[in-house]
């Protein structure tokens, strides 16, 4: 390989052979630096880099250990160039599918695979996988975690609502959880890249600290408010333009589902991941005492699968949503597919997402937003599953059931365990008599 005069100046050839070239750059007059050119048997092409160092003593030993470092990596299979950051990432997409069932594909799709895409390949995607530092993962994580980023996924995520409605949510930061599902995903993708040696170096990261800020559960008061208003909204007849009403098949089917789904999850604490893959031959039942029965579902999601027990007379509900599929498809007991999701659509496809048609009843009750400003959301079923249940179970119990951690449960439902009449009693015991009543209105 020849030498440049308009690019190099005091060329010098390690090696002997051209394979590893020393030069300074002639526009350079102070204190010139020694830059490398690296090529290698196998490969096109060759790799440029400073070795940062005015000593050509220490520039041939780190030009010579990125020579040996480059040849085994092109023994191997690799290039001298290296794959982008996105090249890699779709190859560790296709790689982690094939590794999963067809079941766990979706929930790796959002809660990892997507992580990675909206924060690192969207901000680093063009960069050279090999040739990443700690600094480009620190100024990808200064950029996605800004408030502005923040205000700019709030606002996506509320697209339709009114100004009005929206000026009633705080805006808070990313939550803890939020943060942490970040760091795991890239560390995640970090460790395949290590694997296959596309980077030779632990790439380490800070990201800032959250707060703890779990979706808004229904009071008691609100879940009777709800479960009393979807009693008569599942056969309300549709009122058209003429004055006419009619009873939609297809509006009842959609709200006796909704309404069966919202039972269910705040009757077991299931996520929504684990409703969404939940079939019939998942369901069993388990004896408990006095000869009573409570289901048994097998559900399958983030943390793997697990074993939840349902509440007592979740069974109904279950069984309002067979008996009107075995008459939708017309069949029998003995011949009806039990692999089937119990969330689906007519067609027996799993019903994707509950989300618009949950957001529309809860404003029809006045329930979308709580009294401190919160949305509530489909994830609301699950905290109002765990504060109900928190005063009467063991936490631990509570937590293997919903599949999370005593600390979790402790950090995010105590506050229900403060509010019940059993704490205040048990709190205040021993202390100055009290009264029947306590406020004076």
């Amino acid at each position: 390989m020849s030498k440049d005069s308009r690019y190099e100046k005091n060329y010098y050839d390690v090696r002997g052979d051209g394979k590893v070239i020393l030069y300074q750059r002639p526009d350079v007059i102070s204190n010139p630096k020694w830059q490398c050119r690296v090529s290698v048997d196998g490969a096109t092409g060759s790799q440029r880099f400073s070795t940062k160092t005015a000593s050509r003593d220490d520039a041939e030993r780190i030009a010579l250990d990125r020579y040996f470092e480059l040849k085994h990596k092109v023994d191997k299979g690799g290039t001298l160039q290296g794959k982008t950051v996105k090249q890699v990432f779709q190859e560790w997409e296709s790689y982690i599918k094939v590794q999963l069932s067809n079941r766990e594909v979706e929930l790796i799709e959002k809660n990892t695979t997507s992580v990675v895409a909206n924060s690192l390949i969207k901000f680093l995607g063009k960069k050279r996988i090999d040739s990443l530092r700690n600094s480009d993962i620190q100024d990808m994580i200064s950029w996605r975690f800004t408030d502005e980023m923040y205000n700019k996924s709030f606002k996506s995520a509320n697209k339709g609502q009114s100004t009005k409605s929206q000026s009633k949510v705080r805006h808070e930061r990313y939550s803890a959880s939020t943060l942490k599902n970040y760091r795991g995903a890239i560390n995640q993708f970090f460790k395949y890249c290590k694997d296959r040696e596309y980077i030779t170096r632990d790439l380490t990261f800070d990201i800032p600290k959250g707060k703890s800020n779990p979706r808004p559960e229904f009071s008691k008061d609100d879940w009777r408010k709800l479960t009393t208003y979807m009693r008569k909204w599942v056969d309300e007849e549709t009122n058209f333009i003429r004055g006419k009403s009619y009873k939609s098949p297809k509006i009842h089917r959609s709200r006796l589902y909704l309404q069966n789904y919202i039972l269910i999850l705040g009757n077991t604490g299931i996520r929504v991941g684990e409703a969404r893959t939940l079939r019939w031959i998942d369901i069993q039942p388990i004896t408990i005492e006095n000869n009573e029965e409570r289901l048994v579902l097998e559900v399958e999601g983030k943390t793997g699968r697990r074993s939840v027990i349902a509440n007592a007379g979740t069974e109904n509900y279950f069984k309002r949503l067979f008996d009107y599929r075995l008459q939708e498809v017309g069949t029998s007991k003995e011949d009806f597919n039990y692999n089937e999701p119990i969330f689906c659509h007519e067609d027996g496809k799993s019903v994707e997402s509950y989300k618009k048609g949950y957001v529309e009843l809860l404003n029809k009750c006045n329930l979308r937003i709580t009294p401190n400003g919160d949305y509530r959301t489909i994830y609301s079923l699950r905290h109002t599953y765990a504060t109900m249940r928190i005063n009467e179970v063991p936490i631990y119990q509570l937590s293997v059931n919903m599949g999370t951690s005593v600390k979790m449960i402790e950090e995010y439902y105590s506050h229900a365990r403060v509010k019940s009449s059993d704490f205040a009693t048990t709190i205040t015991k021993g202390n100055q008599k009290g009264s029947s009543k306590v406020l004076p209105w």
